[in-house]
């Protein structure tokens, strides 16, 4: 399969499998979140000055929505890919289903990405320490000298290391795996096969920008619609009614892009799995 081919087909099935929906928003909410934290910086002062009582309780409730944020991100994975698997065998899938597979799966997927994670993590420290040494104990050039071949060697490594995840995590849940055998079995898949999963990054990232993009025509298109009605009605300088009537019309449109966005995020890569797999 082409990139293009990936793509109609992932998007095929995250258009007509409202089943996965739900699994596809969390999914995709986590890749939004992914880029989110990918492009911060983090600020001079992040945290409050005073700690109190209402502080606490915030943050109590902030680490509860992560850790459940955390625990559906995973279930939705194992949803997917499990979800992706019947749909290419035709048959069909529920929400059930899906969520009987996620919880089955989502510690295994969970363990496979904190060891991504982590040894992404040493990489970089490892790749950047020349450098950052450097650039404290030295001169801005011989830091430049030494973050070029990191550079080099590091961008490479870590695309491996995403590639490397991805088919793990589909293994493990496929192939009902635990975490050593998927990633051992993961590692062998890719061998021979890194232009495949160049291949299916470049896909993944391409439709879900494309859902994104249709998506945020329509719900700017909608959003015209609404500032439309309400101007008929002469509300427009009314705060509840615009608030209410805007988040009736954009939310379930909102959710309904995010919730394509991801399914197509996963098909795709559980796509690229199965066919290859199966050769």
């Amino acid at each position: 399969m082409n990139i293009v081919e990936m793509i109609k087909a992932g998007f095929r099935i995250a258009r007509t499998s409202k089943s996965l929906w739900l699994y596809g928003f969390f999914v995709g909410l986590g890749a939004m979140a992914n880029n989110r934290s990918q492009d911060h910086v983090p600020g001079s002062s992040g945290l409050p000055h005073a700690f109190t009582g209402g502080t606490a309780l915030l943050a109590m409730l902030a680490a509860t929505f992560i850790v459940a944020g955390v625990f559906m991100y995973f279930v939705s994975q194992g949803a997917l890919i499990e979800g992706v698997r019947r749909l290419r065998g035709d048959r069909a899938t529920t929400l059930r289903e899906g969520w009987r597979d996620g919880v089955a799966h989502w510690g295994v997927l969970f363990r496979i990405a904190i060891i991504y994670f982590a040894i992404s993590a040493g990489s970089l420290v490892l790749l950047a320490s020349p450098a950052l040494l450097a650039l404290r104990f030295s001169n801005a050039a011989l830091a430049i000298v030494l973050a070029i071949p990191a550079a080099l060697t590091g961008i490479p490594w870590l695309v491996t290391l995403y590639m490397w995840q991805a088919f793990a995590s589909r293994i493990a849940v496929i192939e009902n795996r635990h975490t050593r055998d998927a990633i051992g079995k993961a590692r062998l898949f890719l061998h021979g096969r890194v232009l495949h999963g160049l291949k299916l990054i470049v896909a993944a990232l391409l439709g879900r920008m494309i859902v994104m993009l249709l998506g945020a025509i329509g719900l700017g298109a909608a959003a015209l619609l609404v500032i439309g009605v309400l101007k008929i009605f002469g509300v427009t300088q009314v705060a509840v009614p615009v608030i209410a009537l805007a988040g009736v019309t954009l939310a379930p449109l909102a959710f309904i892009v995010i919730a394509i966005s991801g399914t197509t995020l996963s098909s795709i890569w559980t796509i690229g799995y199965l066919t290859q797999e199966r050769q």
